[in-house]
């Protein structure tokens, strides 16, 4: 078990240097020059030359990605070109919105998905079941970032029930912090519900087969 495990992590070093090969590649394949970017359309040619050579960017692309495949490996993601902050440092602020939003996203998904499930499975082949399946077929069908629109465009822009954009951290109060991951989180679980549902009445039909129901059944 030792070894295969072994084997399957030297295996996977080969599979990650092609994906970082990839994403360099993509990468500089990226119409515009970063230190342009950096500067603005107005920058004179010395100053951009002189960025260039501060970021490497003047190196030969083996050399550059060798640079950067050891930097990723540090931990050092480099510095965002828009915010000014290591990249490393974004991503960590934004880690905690974003558990926040998952965790909400699948309590959503299965706080519908399971009870429609089981009520779809239990009225099996009526309008009931019809109009579940329908709407399961919907939430799979439609991507979250539409939905995401339509929620903001009714509920935020129409209604004003909910604030357009933003986030508040739990200190805030629970109930400030909710009304800002409600519509995101929705719109994230209204597709896994969808998934979800599908799966709860799939099972719960091969279980109502099972020959202990029938036994249950038969015993009153």
């Amino acid at each position: 078990m030792i070894k295969y495990t072994l084997n399957r992590l030297l295996a996977i070093i080969p599979v990650l240097l092609v994906v970082a090969i990839v994403i360099f590649s993509i990468i500089h394949l990226t119409p515009g020059d970063p230190a342009t970017v950096m500067l603005g359309s107005e920058a004179s040619p010395e100053r951009v030359h002189e960025l260039r050579e501060e970021l490497g960017l003047n190196l030969p692309l083996p050399q550059q990605f060798v640079q950067w495949l050891t930097g990723v490996i540090r931990g050092d993601l480099g510095n965002s070109v828009f915010l000014q902050k290591p990249v490393l440092d974004v991503f960590i602020s934004h880690l905690g919105p974003t558990f926040s939003l998952a965790i909400f996203a699948q309590i959503i998904a299965i706080a519908i998905a399971i009870p429609l499930g089981v009520l779809a499975a239990v009225k099996r082949g009526t309008f009931v079941d019809q109009a579940i399946m329908s709407i399961a077929l919907l939430g799979i069908s439609v991507p979250s970032f539409l939905l995401g629109l339509f929620l903001i465009l009714f509920v935020s822009v129409h209604l004003g029930l909910l604030p357009v954009a933003g986030y508040q951290p739990l200190s805030a109060g629970l109930i400030e912090h909710l009304k800002y991951l409600l519509l995101p989180a929705f719109a994230l679980g209204f597709m896994q519900s969808a998934i979800i549902t599908r799966m709860t009445r799939s099972s719960m039909l091969d279980t109502l087969t099972q020959n202990f129901i029938k036994t249950a059944r038969s015993k009153g």
